[in-house]
């Protein structure tokens, strides 16, 4: 499932911010973005003509809402007819993040949602905002609750990050994702 957050990445020595509050609020699905260098410009990254090896971590992402998954997109940061990608990318919708960088640094879950132009901010993901219209959402974290502001959650190894939209009753951590072997 996803955590929402806000982003602040370090690019080049300049200071960059993932604004994933800024993208779409329509309901879902949500597909990748055909204008990828832009996103993931907007994400604080830049285009690599191959996978970075310095970092090579992944996490997994959920988002539910009313207890049908979202699909998170495969190839978002991946611009296939150039043959480039960011260092923060999906393969297929399995949910799976894939960071793999050039260099080791600091990546957050705003930036994955910045990069699919979808709205993310404190207690609101696309067009779900908590206590509005009898939403309740929930953003988990290795199946712990996580109360900060999602965007600013840091991915790191293994992670399993789930997002749960209600109109019913409170938000539960669904069962932990089971790994690929090789992952």
């Amino acid at each position: 499932m996803i955590i929402i957050g806000g982003v602040t990445a370090a690019v080049l020595g300049t200071t960059s911010t993932g604004s994933g509050g800024d993208g779409r609020t329509s309901a879902p699905p949500w597909n990748a973005p055909a204008d990828v260098e832009n996103r993931v410009r907007a994400a604080g990254l830049t285009m690599l003509s191959s996978e970075g090896t310095a970092l090579h971590i992944h996490q997994h992402l959920s988002v539910t809402v009313d207890g049908r998954a979202v699909t998170v997109p495969a190839d978002l940061g991946i611009d296939e007819a150039a043959q480039r990608l960011a260092a923060i990318h999906t393969h297929d919708t399995s949910g799976v993040i894939h960071v793999e960088s050039p260099e080791v640094r600091t990546f957050h879950l705003g930036q994955v949602f910045t990069e699919w132009n979808v709205h993310l901010a404190p207690a609101a993901v696309g067009p779900y905002t908590a206590g509005k219209d009898g939403v309740r959402l929930g953003v988990f974290v290795n199946g712990h609750r996580y109360a900060g502001d999602p965007r600013n959650i840091v991915l790191t190894k293994h992670e399993d990050i789930d997002i749960v939209v209600t109109h019913a009753a409170a938000p539960v951590a669904p069962p932990p994702f089971t790994w690929p072997s090789g992952l």
